[in-house]
């Protein structure tokens, strides 16, 4: 009887190889042919990602953080190639320095603040517009009322001398004829001891966002003064993205990646389904349904990213003619960068 070659491998190794075998296929092929990290080679090393300094500013306002929150449940930083890290925290904002404000590669914040900054010397620029919008208030409470007419000797509740929400409230002034040495500022430091000095009767008025109205007063104790848009429009104070100019001229690839995370961001929430970003938001802040359905409907969104001057040029003359900037201190060529994500 003629015999059988004996098998290639003695029977007692036939487990192991075909252990080996099965490994191999459910290995990607990277892993073991050669040249590719297989037959002694070294598999190639994904490069780690780029660090960047980045933050979202108040992290109240509903598009910002949907926008930032959505970023990261995907991925996109690292799908990009970059990485964002804190940068160092400003401790008492009642204490303010352009140096201090400068400290960040990208930024999401609002235009009108932006060109705030950037007369008071800030080296960053607008690169793109995320197209939400904030709506700016005059609240006081609803058991002092004050009419529009009583404005002045009264105490205006700002977080700090230098910031926003000051200039808002001397916008509001300005555009109801109230002059600035007519009434008191109280800086406290913060949105939350803003409304406390409402409450504990250490300020008369307090002006801020609709959103962040909205969040904190749970006691539904607020009420509307006035809004900004009844003076300025519609059109105005979007959220944009802004860079360190220093970080767009030496490291511009990265400041593209990082733009490229943030709108296709933006994308995504345009077009997914209303109650994912509803999660979302319920998720981010804490609340319910029905505060969630309010806080998206303050957000409104530019998937393209591309800068509309007319807004910029609208809020820019509206602060030189009502006096709050110089026209030296923030020149249209220094307020935006277009290289990226170009105009409309």
């Amino acid at each position: 009887m003629q015999r059988l070659p004996r098998p290639p491998f003695s029977p007692i190794l036939q487990p192991a190889r075909r252990r080996l075998l099965k490994t191999m296929a459910v290995l990607p092929a990277a892993a073991w042919l050669p040249g590719c990290g297989g037959d002694g080679d070294p598999a190639p090393v994904a490069s780690a990602p780029t660090p960047f300094t980045y933050e979202i500013g108040v992290r109240t306002v509903p598009g910002t953080a949907l926008i930032n929150a959505t970023i990261q449940d995907l991925g996109l930083w690292a799908s990009h190639g970059v990485q964002p890290v804190d940068p160092v925290p400003i401790d008492d904002r009642r204490e303010w320095t352009p140096e201090a404000e400068n400290n960040c590669d990208v930024r999401l914040y609002g235009m009108g603040a932006t060109i705030n900054y950037l007369s008071k010397g800030v080296q960053f620029t607008i690169i793109g517009d995320l197209g939400t919008r904030a709506e700016w208030h005059m609240w006081t409470l609803a058991d002092n009322p004050i009419a529009l007419t009583e404005l002045k000797g009264k105490r205006f509740a700002v977080t700090q001398l230098a910031g926003t929400d000051r200039f808002y409230v001397d916008l509001f002034l300005k555009s109801l004829g109230v002059s600035q040495d007519a009434i008191v500022y109280v800086p406290t430091g913060g949105v939350d001891t803003n409304y406390t000095a409402l409450k504990n009767n250490q300020a008369d008025i307090w002006v801020t966002t609709e959103h962040t109205g909205i969040l904190i007063d749970r006691e539904n104790r607020l009420r509307s003064m006035a809004k900004i848009s009844d003076y300025v429009g519609k059109d105005w104070d979007p959220y944009v993205v802004l860079a360190k100019r220093s970080t767009l001229k030496e490291k511009p690839a990265l400041v593209r990646e990082a733009v490229a995370a943030i709108f296709e961001a933006v994308q995504h929430i345009d077009r997914a389904p209303r109650q994912e970003n509803l999660d979302r938001l319920m998720k981010l802040f804490k609340v319910d349904q029905a505060m969630a359905e309010r806080l998206f409907a303050t957000v409104s969104l530019n998937p393209s990213g591309k800068i509309k001057l007319s807004t910029i040029e609208k809020m820019r003359n509206h602060y030189i003619e009502n006096g709050l900037i110089t026209a030296g201190s923030a020149p249209l060529s220094a307020i935006y960068d277009a290289s990226i994500l170009g105009t409309r």
